[in-house]
């Protein structure tokens, strides 16, 4: 798997990102996407659609560390909702007390790229439009 991510700085708090992210995720899954989620669930693949924290199976993971908010959302795509495939976008934040770390990614197969960027961008855009003093990091969309 590939992935997509922009890693930045925000003023914003732990909760105006979480409110963020809850926000915008919801203006990307509009009324069609709620549909297909539906769709999803009829199928038995409710447990792959909207909103979900992301977990992290890595022995490692207390080590190399574990955000101190992470969530995560697959936005389904129109033309495979009845197996549950979506684009999947995480956010994880860190509070560094006068800002906080934040990274957006979404994974992706070789034909998911596009639309990984996309999201992600959609995502970060409406950090931008948020915070002016949003500082990026790391990109890779």
């Amino acid at each position: 798997m590939q992935q997509k991510g922009i890693v930045f700085t925000t003023r914003l708090s732990v909760s105006d990102c979480a409110n963020l992210f809850r926000e915008t995720g919801d203006a990307l899954r509009g009324v069609g996407r709620k549909l297909l989620e539906a769709t999803a669930k009829v199928a038995g693949h409710g447990d792959l659609t909207g909103y979900y924290t992301p977990e992290f199976n890595s022995p490692f993971a207390r080590v190399d560390g574990i955000p101190e908010f992470a969530v995560g959302i697959n936005i389904m795509k129109f033309s495979a909702a009845a197996q549950g495939n979506g684009t999947h976008v995480h956010m994880y934040v860190d509070d560094r007390g006068d800002h906080r770390d934040v990274q957006l990614v979404s994974n992706h197969t070789i034909t998911g790229g596009m639309r990984s960027g996309r999201m992600v961008r959609k995502f970060f855009e409406a950090f931008q439009g948020t915070d002016a003093g949003v500082r990026v990091t790391d990109s890779k969309v």
